[in-house]
């Protein structure tokens, strides 16, 4: 019953929030997007693809080169730039990673078993100063121009249960639920420089689905059918509640033919006929998701491949948004001051 208890407290404080909310046009159900995490986008070459309404790029990667947002601007003055960052856990590229690495809001790495994580470590997120500091990558992503954030790892609690204590905090759902309600609140009261409210989204997570979806603005899923896991359950349609209330749910799906994991290289033709077919279906609780086709694992993960299903045939909807690497390393806002 406290659980219960707890949760309708959190939905009161939320549609609370969530009735200030002013949303660009341009971002609505069904809208074309892109993602590209693993490196930042080259804007030196054609942006591709030419019609992505929404793009989700990391954080850092644009506050180390903030002439990206208004290229993309320049390009087509519709583009929503949602930027990802990871707010359940600090890793050592961050550029606020200083400040976290004596700070005893650290705990266990992020799974033990996949050592290519092993810089990554769990947030207090109990804790008020971890909190402020979460809201203060969304005041970043305010200050260079993003117009919504999209919190990463926000799912913690499944390491906790059954007194397991993976994070090392001993973290639940509530927890959660608080925190990015919490983060929500501060998003939505920043205006952008296009006089929009700042948005914010849901990643993953179907536990929690039906409480922030009363919060939140948006989704991003990975993986909701389950085609890489046969052990895994089926959640894509935990976000209808989305769909519902008129809000974009932004899907990504990983078949293993679209590239190369170890070098990142995109197939030109795309995935198999039956990747397409499992990957495209919109019958497996995701009708009118935005899906896209990403190269999963190693340096490939999230890279610019990309295969859309628009057009419904194998083979088709290919393209490779440029990246550079070496843009990755930039100075983060304010190094190059105190380095000078």
């Amino acid at each position: 019953m406290k659980h219960a208890t707890s949760l309708l407290a959190a939905g009161l404080s939320i549609r609370s929030s969530l009735a200030q909310v002013e949303l660009p046009p341009s971002f609505e159900v069904g809208v074309k997007w892109q993602i590209v995490i693993q490196n930042t986008i080259d804007i030196k070459a054609p942006i591709t693809p030419t019609d992505a309404v929404v793009w989700d790029l990391d954080l850092y990667h644009l506050a180390r080169n903030q002439d990206i947002i208004p290229h993309l601007r320049e390009n087509n003055p519709d583009t929503v730039v949602i930027c990802y960052f990871n707010a359940g856990l600090a890793q050592t590229s961050d550029c606020d990673y200083e400040r976290w690495k004596n700070s005893e809001l650290l705990g266990n790495v992020y799974d033990p078993e996949e050592p290519e994580f092993d810089d990554e470590q769990w947030v207090n997120i109990k804790n008020q100063t971890a909190r402020d500091w979460m809201k203060e990558r969304i005041t970043l992503a305010h200050e260079i121009g993003c117009d919504g954030v999209d919190p990463d790892n926000i799912d913690g609690f499944h390491n906790d249960e059954d007194g397991h204590n993976g994070t090392g905090w001993n973290l639940s759902q509530d927890d959660y639920v608080s925190f990015i309600t919490e983060l929500a609140e501060h998003a939505h009261s920043l205006t952008t420089e296009r006089g929009y409210t700042l948005l914010i989204g849901q990643k993953n997570t179907p536990d929690l689905a039906e409480q922030l979806s009363e919060v939140l603005d948006f989704a991003v899923l990975e993986d909701c059918k389950s085609l890489n896991d046969a052990e895994d359950t089926p959640f894509c349609s935990e976000f209808q509640a989305y769909i519902e209330k008129g809000r974009p749910v932004f899907s990504i799906e990983y078949p293993s033919t679209l590239g190369d994991t170890e070098t990142g290289d995109c197939n030109p033709n795309g995935v198999s006929d039956d990747q397409y077919e499992a990957s495209c279906d919109t019958t497996k609780g995701n009708s009118d998701f935005s899906t896209v086709l990403k190269i999963q694992g190693d340096v490939g993960e999230l890279n610019g491949c990309t295969q859309y299903c628009s057009g419904g045939e194998p083979g088709t909807g290919v393209v490779v948004t440029a990246t550079d690497p070496q843009l990755d390393d930039n100075d983060c806002p304010g190094d190059s001051e105190s380095n000078s």
